[in-house]
């Protein structure tokens, strides 16, 4: 459990780092003129993108496998899921699920 937990809260804190990111970045392009950093490098901001499109579905596979180990209902983890799309919001996801694995399983702790 302690490995399968590990793997979650570590993509969880990457995922939700870079959705805070990439929610920055577009808000920076939309508020700022067409010289600015954000609008001349945009195929960085498009890489930042796919970066973390890839890591989300490596989140997604492991909270899943977490929520398999951990005996999470339904509702708990399409919540836990969902979460990891809103900025800020991920990482309360992430300290909920750490504190109901926890919980459930007092050897994790």
């Amino acid at each position: 459990m302690n490995t399968a937990l590990l793997r979650y809260r570590v993509m969880a804190n990457i995922v939700g780092c870079f959705v805070s990111i990439v929610f920055g970045c577009f808000f920076a392009q939309l508020a700022t003129s067409d010289q600015s950093w954000f609008n001349r490098h945009d195929v960085v901001i498009q890489v930042i993108d796919q970066v973390h499109g890839f890591l989300y579905m490596a989140f997604l596979v492991m909270a899943a496998l977490l929520s398999r180990k951990a005996h999470w209902t339904v509702p708990f983890t399409i919540t836990t899921l969902l979460a990891g799309t809103i900025p800020i919001v991920s990482f309360w996801a992430e300290h909920r699920a750490t504190k109901a694995v926890r919980a459930k399983f007092p050897e994790t702790a």
